[in-house]
């Protein structure tokens, strides 16, 4: 009996040990790189609206690595200049390709927001009979590739005459006109033969053939594009108001974000030579796809929520760093436990106990942090009138099965058999264009429809909605769910809001009447 105790002891010391120490295992047979290069834009550079993050992902997975990094992105670059600067590389540059082990690119953001923002001034500058543009402002000092901040500076949104005042105080074919041109924007981007067709994936796909041509043997890896206007409903409501025309502008911007970056996606994977890291869904951070009520976690990760567009920071904050980094490391490989950069960042965040779920899995398998095992010691004593005995017993998780026994007794005289019909109710019939069936036509719907077709267009060609769903989306019915279909569902949500009392035409009369 002593040596059981005393066996039971020993194991119950061991597992404390062993889930009181740090996390440990063996590295992943990835040879580590000796030598990386960083090439990009802001976002690859460490870059804010203002200054700069303390360690960008750079940084970070050189430390993890213990290699050398050099960084040479340039914030405001896009693809074109990108190319431009490979092509132009000093042979101190093209020796560091030469010996890197793996290049990592951040790039694309940038070809997005001229375009964007192109578009849009264009249009605001051209509506002279408006006061779409700022006061100092007009369509002669809209540059070539505008930025963000030329966009937010230039682009009267909330002020008095400007599009939000547009919208809210026009006729239903104001409020149409705005939310077409916004569609009309991204469709430039993404659409067959816009800016991704034209120049950035060919720009990137020279990248990757000249760098091939320095290093032939190195990995490139490219970060996709995170959609960083997943704006939380409370923020919204409380800035702007949950029925304003301004939610619901950011809810058109944010669903077509969405599309513009799915369609990025697509795009980028079919690039041969690289290697995608998927930081959209590091940022996102949700099973549940996208839209109005759950937009994602990006807002986490960079300082977008700030009361303004004007000031709102599109470019990841350190946690986003931090996020990047892991997710890098992870398709690098070569993972062991880190006490470095990596781990004393994440543990100086202030609110790492907000850390979304799917970026924290990532991040933990990166840095070797495994979930501590609590481990509890039970003593139990029995007594008898001729002995005692004390055994102590160590647990960890402990499932215990009870078997239940069940006894049938048949007898000479039995009744009749039963049958048992179950019935499956039908699924709840959907009105047309209120897919989410919350009684209302409106923004969210057009999102989820906007996002069953990016999946039914995907790979795997499948989407979630049943059959209900698929026939209250296909609003024009025509036998598909697709992008014109969210694009009336949206513009049916504008006529209604204009349309203060009587004579709302139906979703279906509204579209014969288009």
């Amino acid at each position: 009996m002593k040596k059981i105790v005393s066996a039971v002891l020993a194991a119950a010391m061991s597992i404390t040990a062993i889930t009181a120490s740090p996390a440990v295992y063996a590295a992943d047979k990835a040879a580590s790189p000796k030598s990386m290069v960083v090439l990009g834009d802001s976002i690859a550079a460490g870059g804010l609206r203002t200054g700069s993050v303390k360690y960008n992902y750079g940084d970070i997975c050189g430390d993890y690595l213990g290699c050398k990094v050099s960084n040479y992105a340039v914030s405001g670059y896009d693809t074109s200049d990108l190319v431009n600067e490979i092509e132009s590389f000093t042979d101190t540059q093209k020796k560091a390709v030469s010996d890197a082990d793996v290049v990592v690119i951040s790039i694309g953001g940038n070809d997005m927001m001229h375009a964007l923002s192109k578009y849009l001034l264009d249009f605001a500058g051209g509506k002279t009979s408006e006061k779409f543009l700022n006061d100092g402002y007009t369509k002669d000092d809209i540059p070539e590739k505008p930025s963000l901040t030329d966009l937010t500076q230039m682009l009267n949104i909330r002020g008095e005459g400007g599009l939000m005042d547009y919208m809210a105080k026009g006729t239903f074919a104001q409020k149409r006109e705005v939310t077409d041109e916004i569609g009309s924007a991204f469709a430039n981007i993404y659409g067959s033969g816009g800016t991704f067709d034209s120049e950035t994936i060919p720009n990137l796909e020279k990248a990757v053939e000249d760098i091939k041509a320095i290093a032939p043997n190195t990995r490139i890896l490219v970060t996709n594009v995170y959609q960083p206007l997943q704006l939380q409903p409370s923020y919204v409501e409380k800035t702007y108001g949950k029925q304003s025309d301004y939610a619901t502008f950011l809810s058109i911007l944010r669903m077509r974000c969405e599309a513009m970056m799915k369609e990025y996606d697509i795009k980028l994977n079919a690039i041969d030579g690289i290697e995608v890291v998927d930081v959209k869904s590091q940022f996102t951070s949700q099973e549940k796809e996208p839209s109005t009520s759950v937009p994602g976690n990006a807002s986490y990760f960079v300082d977008i929520q700030t009361s303004s567009l004007s000031t709102a920071d599109v470019h990841p904050n350190q946690k986003g760093h931090i996020a990047m980094a892991a997710a890098i490391l992870d398709k690098i490989g070569s993972l062991h436990t880190d006490s470095g950069l990596l781990s004393k960042t994440f543990n100086g965040l202030s609110d790492k106990d907000a850390y979304p779920e799917i970026a924290l899995a990532t991040y933990k398998k990166v840095a070797g942090v495994k979930d501590v095992v609590t481990t509890t010691t039970t003593s139990t004593t029995s007594k008898t009138t001729t002995t005692t005995t004390s055994t102590t017993t160590t647990t960890t998780t402990t499932t215990t099965k009870k078997t239940t026994t069940s006894t049938t007794t048949t007898t000479t005289a039995t009744a009749p058999p039963v049958t048992t019909t179950t019935t499956t109710p039908p699924a709840p019939k959907i009105a047309k264009g209120d897919v989410n069936n919350s009684g209302k036509i409106d923004a969210v719907d057009a999102s989820a429809v906007l996002s069953e077709y990016a999946k039914l267009s995907g790979s795997s060609g499948k989407g979630e909605f049943n059959a209900e769903q698929t026939k209250a989306a296909d609003v024009d019915d025509n036998g598909k769910v697709d992008a014109v279909d969210a694009s009336k569902i949206l513009s049916y949500y504008a006529y209604i809001s204009t349309v203060k009392s009587g004579g709302i035409m139906s979703i279906d009369q509204y579209i014969k009447s288009l």
